[in-house]
Parts: C-alpha cells; sequence; structure tokens
C-alpha cells in the first residue's frame, strides 16, 4: 500500500489532463457527468467498467506482490470483456484515495486516455501497444528467489536549492550498495539536490554547532543532520532511526558554497549506509500526508460515535429569556478513537459539556460565533432530522465520573469505579420535565440527575455498589421529608421508569 501512494507524487506533475475523476454508485464520472459502469467482484481486486449503454468495456485485475512488510508491487492485468485482448500496466496512484474503483479509472484515464467525456474509447489503441508482462517478470524473480524491492522499484529522490535546481532525477533504492561502484553512484547523485537550510547554531556549548535541515518543496523538515564532535547524526523527523557518519572533509562557517553542496549530497548519500532503507523525501512527504488523511478520517468517524452535538439546527435561550436561532455545537466527551496499527496517536478534543457555540447571524446580516457557557444558567434546544426538540438544561451538579458497561446507564456493578467531582455548572439533556421534579441525563455518562426547585443543585443517580444504603440516605437528605424511607427503598434506581416512580410520589406529596 505504501509504495501505491508514494508513486502519487512521482506521477501527479507528469499529465496534464485536468479533469476531475470520482467514483459515486458504482458508476465513473468525468467533471460530474457519468461516462461508465463499473462492478466490483467480492475479491475486491477486480473491476469491471463498461459504457453507459454496455456496448463496450474491460476488465482491470489489480495484482499485488508483497516484497517485504513495509512494500509491495503492484499492477493491473486489463483484458476487453471477452478476454480475447490483454495488456499489463503498472499500477499507480495519481491523487490521494482509498477507492480502488476510481484509482484504477484516474490511471487508465489520464494516463492511457480510455475514459474519456464519450465514456471508454481508444481501446484497440491501448490493446495494441506492446507490453512487457509484468506477472511474468514477478514470477521469474519468486523462482529465482530474488524476492527484493531494490530490484523491483527506484524512487525519486528530489532536493532543490532555494534560489536554483542543481540536479533532480531517479536513485535506485539499491544505490549505495556493493552492487554499484563509486563512479556509478556519483552519476546517481549528480542527478539529486536537495532544498536545504545549512546553518551555525549557538547551543549550550561555547562553540557554534553545525545543523544540515533536508526539506521537501513546500519547506517541512523531514531529515535533520547535527554535527556532534566532527561526525553528522541523521534523523529523519518521520522516522525513530538515527544513524552516525564521518563527513569526508572538515566543514567550518566559513566553508564555500561548494562545500556545503558537498556536506548534503553526504548527508543524502549516507541515508542509504550499508544499504539500509531510510525514508526519502517524497515518501516522507506522502506519508506525512496520508497521515493527515487517516486522522481527520479517525476525527470523523470519532465524531459520529460520540454524543457530541455537531452543526445542528437549533437556538439558546440566555437567563434573560433572550432566545437566538442558529447552527449549534457542542463537545460533551472526549473524541478518542483507538490507536491504528500504523501508530496513530489517539486524536483528543475537549469535551466537557460547559458551553454551546450558536453560529447565527448578526443585526448585520452577518454570521458570527456565539458562546453560551453553562455556568451563565443558559438552555438551548436541537431539531432533530425528524424534526423533533431536545432540549438542554444548564445545572449545578456534583458529577462522579460513571463507566457504564454495554451502555446500562444505571447498572449497579458498572457503577462499581468512583472518582471524586466537585459541583460545577453543565448542560444536561432534559429527559422528564415538571414543576416539582425533573430528570435530565449527562450524556457522556449516560446517568441521571433529578433536580427539584428548592435545591440549588441538582442530584446525581449514582449508585456504587455496596453502597446502597449510603446513596439512599443522601437521596433521603436530597428530597426532604416527600417521599418516607420506607418508599424510596421499593424504588428500581436502575432504570428511568424507576426514576420517574420517584418524581412520582415526589409531586404527588407536594
Amino acid at each position: 500500500m505504501k509504495n501505491f501512494i508514494i508513486l502519487f507524487v512521482f506521477c501527479t506533475s507528469l499529465f496534464s489532463f485536468g479533469q476531475k475523476i470520482k467514483e459515486d454508485d458504482n458508476k465513473i464520472l468525468l467533471d460530474g457527468t457519468a461516462i461508465a459502469k463499473v462492478e466490483k467482484d467480492k475479491t475486491g481486486t477486480q473491476f469491471t467498467y463498461t459504457s453507459i449503454d454496455g456496448s463496450t468495456g474491460i476488465i482491470a485485475n489489480l495484482k499485488t506482490h508483497k516484497i517485504d512488510a513495509q512494500n509491495s508491487k503492484s499492477w493491473l492485468v486489463v483484458t476487453n470483456l471477452d478476454g480475447s485482448k490483454k495488456t499489463e500496466v503498472n499500477f499507480e496512484l495519481l491523487s490521494f484515495t482509498l477507492n480502488y474503483k476510481k484509482a484504477v479509472a484516474e490511471l487508465l484515464a489520464k494516463k492511457y486516455n480510455i475514459f474519456t467525456a464519450n465514456g471508454i474509447e481508444n481501446l484497440d489503441a491501448f490493446f495494441a501497444e506492446e507490453r512487457p508482462s509484468i506477472s511474468a517478470e514477478i514470477e521469474k524473480v519468486k523462482e529465482a528467489g530474488k524476492v527484493d524491492e531494490k530490484q523491483l522499484a527506484t524512487l525519486n529522490y528530489q532536493i532543490h536549492t532555494t534560489e536554483k535546481l542543481v540536479f533532480s532525477g531517479e536513485v535506485p533504492e539499491d544505490a549505495f550498495t556493493s552492487k554499484y561502484n563509486d563512479a556509478e553512484r556519483k552519476e546517481f547523485m549528480s542527478k539529486v539536490v536537495a532544498k536545504y537550510v545549512v546553518s551555525w547554531k549557538q547551543d549550550s556549548s561555547p562553540f557554534p554547532v553545525l545543523n544540515v535541515d533536508i526539506l521537501t518543496l513546500n519547506g517541512r523538515s523531514l531529515v535533520k543532520a547535527v554535527d556532534r564532535g566532527g561526525k553528522m547524526v541523521v534523523a529523519l523527523t518521520e522516522s525513530s532511526k538515527t544513524f552516525t557518519y564521518t563527513p569526508s572533509f572538515v566543514y567550518t562557517n566559513r566553508s564555500t558554497a561548494a562545500e556545503t553542496e558537498r556536506l548534503v549530497k553526504e548527508v543524502v548519500d549516507n541515508s542509504y549506509l550499508n544499504g539500509q532503507k531510510y525514508m526519502t523525501l517524497s515518501e516522507a512527504e506522502v506519508l506525512l500526508d496520508a497521515r493527515k488523511a487517516d486522522k481527520l478520517a479517525k476525527t470523523e468517524e470519532a465524531k459520529l460515535n460520540s454524543v457530541n452535538i455537531y452543526d445542528k439546527k437549533g437556538y439558546a435561550i440566555d437567563q434573560k429569556g433572550v432566545k437566538l436561532e442558529g447552527v449549534l455545537s457542542i463537545d460533551f466527551e472526549q473524541i478518542a478513537p483507538k490507536s491504528s496499527s500504523s501508530g496513530m496517536i489517539d486524536l483528543d478534543a475537549a469535551g466537557d459539556g460547559k458551553s454551546v457555540k450558536v453560529v447565527a447571524k448578526n443585526e448585520k446580516g452577518n454570521l458570527r460565533q456565539y458562546f453560551y457557557k453553562a455556568k451563565e444558567n443558559v438552555s438551548f434546544g436541537v431539531i432533530n432530522d425528524d424534526n423533533t426538540e431536545t432540549k438542554f438544561k444548564a445545572l449545578l451538579v456534583k458529577l462522579e465520573t460513571v463507566a457504564p458497561k454495554d451502555n446500562t446507564a444505571l447498572d449497579l456493578g458498572a457503577l462499581a469505579g468512583v472518582s471524586l467531582a466537585s459541583a460545577s455548572w453543565k448542560y444536561f439533556k432534559e429527559v422528564d420535565v415538571t414543576d416539582k421534579m425533573s430528570i435530565y441525563q449527562d450524556l457522556p455518562s449516560n446517568s441521571y440527575v433529578i433536580k427539584v426547585p428548592n435545591q440549588e443543585k441538582g442530584f446525581q443517580i449514582f449508585v456504587k455498589k455496596g453502597k446502597e444504603d449510603k446513596f439512599l440516605s443522601k437521596l433521603k437528605e436530597y428530597v426532604g421529608d416527600s417521599v418516607g424511607s420506607s418508599d424510596l427503598e421499593k424504588i428500581d434506581y436502575s432504570n428511568l421508569e424507576g426514576l420517574k416512580n420517584l418524581s412520582d410520589l415526589y409531586s404527588n406529596f407536594k
């Protein structure tokens, strides 16, 4: 998969194809217009593309050969619908996507001109071109026991100066092993340069320290080298690996521009020290973009699985009764999806249910953001997809941390773990509101809170296993003499129906 993504960076600049390819509802769209239909088999690696009228089409099989735990070689075996014609091409991602139906169509459109505004065309010319069999080459490598990434791939390694492009080209992945001699390595490196920053910086020592930063086109630092006692310690910013080497010459703050270039080339050369594959600039750049996309996807997934509210129509009413309608958002809980196998760090977002954001128009008709804090005794409501309304009210409550089991709000076993908490203002969902006793819900913990008018604070229904008597004692203190102790003991606090019975008893007494 990684090699798929790496190819994207190297190939996008080769094509002037400006139209956008998308896949939606099993159709291939070119600038929003359907030009072909597509079906994927059960394996997810065979794609059948047919014209809208079904008159012509192709079948593309995505083949992948695993080189090692981190690298793969991928290609397409393409046939016409009756299988009478066949050819093979390298698979390349021309844009970052995990939708392979779209990715294959984009490659065949932009590089081979098969998908056009008229549908599927130019098949005769496509199949007429002679191409080597990639499948056969892979089989030969397998048979010879030479399954080696270094024999199957090359990486573009581009480094450039801020002022000018010194050199650019391809470097074999194993360029700095014994397979190549010095003359060949010199030829490789004569085609490769970097945008770099070389500086002498003071640290805690009285002597300046040499720093070499190799950067990408957009200035992101990917390789850092620091002088340590005449040796260069090189670190790759997207890897925990480092390596150390001694430069072949003495570099000082009085060295020439040519010597600076020479030093940077050595840093690049030693990135492949002893055949060890370190992250290249192009590879790291794509990895950063992929991680960013992965992080965004995980954030969106976490949002969907949270109790938070994002961009819902609704309103807020302040303590003076002024109502503001707009689009509401509030974080009740942290967004923390599990770490992936790629080592992505959990995403965290502040979520305490203490502030609601409303995007609404001001007096001049311009959209602006308004923030309402729970401690200001604000209430708000949101309009659900079915046009029903869910209301929320700010309450002062001492909440214990609750870890529900299987989302059972008042499971006594689930509430065994407690952490001390102090009373604070936050928003609670209205469940059953009366003028005598009201029931609210704390969304993150799925626990309930009751509130009576003559009490400043709300009371959380939190039953710690083995501490039922203590809970009943506190509840009795909260409701006063409104409900007898024997009646309190009969109520089932493990469900909402029991809390409604408590509310009824309290209301009838008053």
